[in-house]
């Protein structure tokens, strides 16, 4: 299988497609470095948290690196050599990964506004404040302003979408149709 890259929007499953798909021995979900603190309940061996100075000493370590909400993101060279690999990135780095990175398979999983209701369920589940889901389903709004943008980023790249109606659309479409690709 090849290298994947997810794309989506906050709470729409892309660290657990991830999970899902390591669980399965399809890919290796590589750790990404990060300059925020951890959640309550985030794995400190898949979200590697650095003060802002080591990250920023070790920024000519990482193949790709992203800013969001303010923070550092950092996935490293080292890990490439794990491949299949898989990483989790923000829609709006899609194409600058994608120009460094065209050997990478992407994914992009979108979900509607009509669902937005699953996606504000699953951050409350892992413990956002109701600040922070506002500014993330605002953030999601935003973002399905440009689903056509993204989409052809994606197809250009011979690369999947799906759209996530609820908690079973990762294990009835997405994972099927990448096992497909092994």
């Amino acid at each position: 299988m090849k290298n994947i890259v997810i794309a989506g929007t906050s709470g729409v499953g892309k660290s657990f497609l991830e999970e899902e798909l390591q669980k399965r021995g399809l890919s290796f979900q590589i750790p990404k470095y990060t300059d925020r603190e951890l959640r309550p309940g985030e794995n400190p061996e898949k979200l590697i948290a650095l003060s802002a100075t080591e990250f920023e000493k070790q920024k000519n370590d990482f193949f790709f690196t992203l800013k969001y909400g303010g923070f550092n993101y950092g996935w490293h060279k080292k890990d490439l050599a794990k491949a299949p690999i898989s990483l989790a990135i923000t829609q709006e780095s899609l194409e600058e990964f994608l120009q460094k990175n065209p050997e990478f398979l992407p994914v992009l999983l979108v979900v509607t506004a009509e669902n937005f209701e699953m996606l504000k369920n699953r951050m409350r589940t892992r413990g956002d404040s109701e600040a922070k889901i506002a500014q993330r389903l605002k953030l999601a709004a935003e973002e399905n302003k440009n689903r056509e943008k993204y989409e052809k980023i994606v197809k250009k790249y011979q690369g999947l979408v799906f759209e996530i109606k609820d908690d079973s659309t990762i294990f009835e479409a997405v994972i099927p149709e990448l096992a497909k690709r092994k």
